[in-house]
């Protein structure tokens, strides 16, 4: 195993290389796409401008939407490096990644609304979308693919911003919109302008041997002009890895890549009428898991800062394909929209079970378990909407949603490396049949309107009918947990259910306004291949979870646009929450438990000065907790929401000088803090603390015509805290992901 010292030489050698390379970064002719800024943004930087975004799936500004929002531009996620959730998530307020080890392995949680480490039996809080099309499982159980845990992590270069809507979506988005949506918007096919991009990055971690590097390109082209035009690009990138795994003998075990690409094809065959078609795929292949080793309850390494033992590799594989066809037809009278999309996802995760007692005569015995989820998902929405600019706005669609969940898995136990135990014990659950015969289906019918009362006092209101069913067999398996080979058979009826909103929004002034929303979401019940099963004492079902959410904002321009502000407050109400439960026999299953409650305030900030510099902070305090006992999980009343922290922020200084020769200088710096999470509620005795993050990030760049450089540091002081908890296999040496420790690197693009 190579030395700490010599780790920190390559570092250090590699950093002093990029330092250099970004000096002489006007000799380059290679730089990275996704940092363009609007023109009129580089003729007057003391002005903020308003960003459009479609929350209500409408355009509109986002000083004008009565919710919380917060959006990332693709000129931010270059400044930062930002090559994942986690990268960006912390300087959005109200927004948490808790990682469990690998991308697209995440807890994504805003509000504090989360009931554990891992959520794997239930269905996500937060949903994730592509543009109109939803990604993940919607359903809960082992039979809805663990959509808890799984997310698309989706690289963010073809990404032209993400938005982060907070609180309850359920009358516009449906289920599992409960803590909120995290949207991707990609950049559209351009009609008119041929362009072509490619850029290349590398970086190095503190303490690894090696290098990351990626590469990255984009081409749109018109083929008819102004009628339609192809835009395609790929990307690909790898991590060489910053932690050992002694158990396995290996430096650097938890290197990664991801590879992607998109097609858009974009049709308008009239000024009224544009279709849309594109494909999305993205490949990850993790090696190991990124979690070290702590001491029980202590947050104290148990090797080392940055060493891991298992007795296999915990390898992680994450297949994505997404479709979709999006019509846009203007009515005169209304705006007809259809979103049609087909998602394929597969995950592939090893987890190494060893010294858990499974096989009582043999509590030694090597256990890798290895299990595979696949979610087919197929949604269809159609809406009209009305044009705006009248006193009644209104909008009404419908709905529907098909998902194929399919788990298979294979959980042996062995005497030594490739020497199974005797049978009966060499089998502990072992997958016979084919796949899961699961179906979750959802429809519904939505409207909303707002009415204008005056040009400063308007209304809105909107309500979701919808019914949701989960019903088929599960596969058989063998072993000792098994169920004789057969169809494990469930289903659950129709649940109907009905979402709303409600708001109201008062202008004070132009840029200007104070808002009051009162919203409501929730997250469909189930089944799962363990559930009925009385060999292992799992109830065959379990129920949806419902919450309120009441909020009171202000937002706007202030200051002749210099400053921009966004306060709210809200008060969430949880009742019948989907929790992880374990029961005396030791199996984890999905169920449900009382209530909680979610209440806080949420801040944003920015301020442009006359040189050029804008400065930026966010707050967020979240005070989440139970307000009953949770007996399955071993809540007590009062117990905070695992992985909810009470507060976190940021601040930010950006800083744009345009030099001569065309050139233009930037540089920023950046700041974000969490306080401190329980992985687990308290009242378990074991709630796996996470100490607080105190991280800090910087780049600098130059942009010269169609060709941008930029240095970053992330981590820069190289903060040792820890971002989510693996799967509990030893509670003595529990594996937490930690923050990933100081990066630099250098990326380069062009524009030709």
């Amino acid at each position: 195993m190579g030395t700490g010292a010599n780790k920190e030489h390559s570092s250090a050698k590699l950093a002093s290389v990029l330092i250099g390379s970004t000096l002489l970064a006007p000799c380059i002719v290679v730089a990275q796409g996704a940092n363009e800024q609007p023109a009129d943004a580089a003729a007057d930087r003391t002005i903020i401008e308003a960003i459009v975004v479609t929350a209500q799936k409408r355009s509109e500004k986002v000083t004008e939407v009565p919710l919380s929002v917060s959006v990332i531009q693709s000129e931010s996620l270059a400044n930062k490096g930002a090559n994942s959730l986690t990268d960006f998530a912390a300087y959005v307020p109200g927004l948490a990644v808790s990682n469990n080890g690998a991308p697209g392995i995440n807890g994504v949680v805003i509000r504090g609304l989360a009931t554990s480490y891992n959520n794997s039996f239930n269905a996500p809080l937060v949903v994730t979308y592509i543009d109109d099309q939803p990604t993940g499982a919607s359903a809960g159980g082992f039979g809805g693919a663990r959509g808890g845990t799984y997310t698309l992590d989706l690289m963010p270069y073809d990404v032209s911003e993400i938005e982060v809507l907070r609180g309850p979506q359920g009358t516009l988005y449906g289920a599992n919109a409960m803590g909120g949506i995290l949207k991707y918007s990609l950049k559209k096919p351009d009609l008119a302008q041929t362009e072509f991009r490619a850029g290349t990055d590398v970086a190095s971690v503190r303490g690894s041997d090696g290098v990351d590097w990626g590469v990255r390109a984009a081409l749109n082209t018109p083929i008819v002009q102004d009628r339609l035009a192809l835009r395609v690009s790929g990307y690909k990138r790898d991590t060489a890895g910053y932690i050992d795994n002694i158990g396995i003998g290996k430096e650097d075990s938890n290197s990664s890549e991801t590879s992607g690409g998109r097609a858009a094809v974009l049709f308008a065959p009239t000024d009224k009428l544009d279709i849309e078609a594109s494909v999305l795929m993205q490949r990850t292949r993790a090696a190991d898991l990124s979690a070290v080793n702590l001491t029980g309850q202590t947050e104290r390494p148990y090797y080392g800062a940055a060493i891991r033992s298992t007795r296999f590799a915990e390898k992680y594989e994450q297949d994505a394909e997404n479709y979709s066809l999006r019509i846009n037809w203007d009515l005169d009278f209304a705006t007809l929209t259809s979103s049609t999309s087909y998602a394929d996802m597969r995950n592939t995760l090893t987890l190494d079970l060893s010294g858990i007692p499974y096989v009582p005569s043999a509590p030694t015995a090597l256990i890798p378990y290895t299990f595979r989820t696949t979610v087919k998902k197929f949604t269809q929405e159609a809406r009209l909407t009305s044009p705006g600019g009248t006193a009644l706005d209104w909008m009404v669609g419908a709905f529907y949603t098909g998902e194929k969940p399919d788990e298979y898995d294979d959980f042996r136990a062995y005497a030594d490396y490739g020497v199974p135990l005797p049978a009966p014990n060499d089998i502990l659950l072992l997958g016979t049949t084919p796949g899961s015969r699961n179906k979750y289906k959802e429809w519904a019918l939505f409207t909303n309107a707002t009415y204008r009362f005056t040009d400063k006092f308007d209304v809105g209101a909107g309500i979701r009918y919808g019914e949701n069913k989960s019903a088929g067999c599960d596969p058989g398996f063998i072993g000792i947990y098994g169920n004789n080979g057969t169809y494990a058979c469930q289903q659950r009826p129709y649940d109907g259910v009905t979402t709303w909103m409600v708001n109201a929004r008062y202008h004070f002034q132009p840029d200007a306004m104070i808002y009051a929303r009162v919203a409501t979401g929730y997250r469909p019940g189930g089944g799962c291949d363990t559930c009925g099963n009385p060999l292992l004492g799992v109830p065959a079902t379990f129920d949806p979870d419902r919450l309120t959410n009441y909020e009171l904002g202000v937002k706007g321009f202030f200051f002749e646009r210099r400053f921009q502000f966004d306060i709210a407050a809200f008060h969430i109400d949880w009742k019948d929450i989907q929790l992880r439960v374990t029961n005396a026999n030791g199996f984890s299953y999905p169920g449900n438990g009382e209530t909680a409650v979610s209440r806080g305030v949420e801040l944003s900030t920015a301020y442009a000065l006359d040189n050029g510099l804008r400065l930026g902070a966010n707050l967020a305090y979240t005070d989440a907790k139970l307000t009953a006992d949770a007996p399955g999980v071993g809540g007590r009343d009062g117990d905070p929401l695992p992985a909810s922290a009470d507060w976190a922020g940021a601040v930010t200084a950006d800083y744009t000088q345009d030099l001569s020769m065309g050139l233009t200088l930037l540089a920023g710096v950046g700041y974000h803090y969490k306080a401190g999470v329980d992985n687990q509620f308290r009242g378990t005795g074991q709630p796996f603390p996470m100490g607080s993050q105190n991280v800090a990030d910087l780049y600098a760049g130059l942009d010269f015509g169609d060709t941008q450089a930029r240095l970053y540091v992330k981590n820069a002081f190289d903060d040792r805290a820890y971002t989510g908890l693996t799967f509990l296999t030893d509670r003595s040496r529990p594996l937490f992901t930690p923050i990933q420790p100081r990066t630099i690197g250098l990326q380069l693009d062009h524009k030709f």
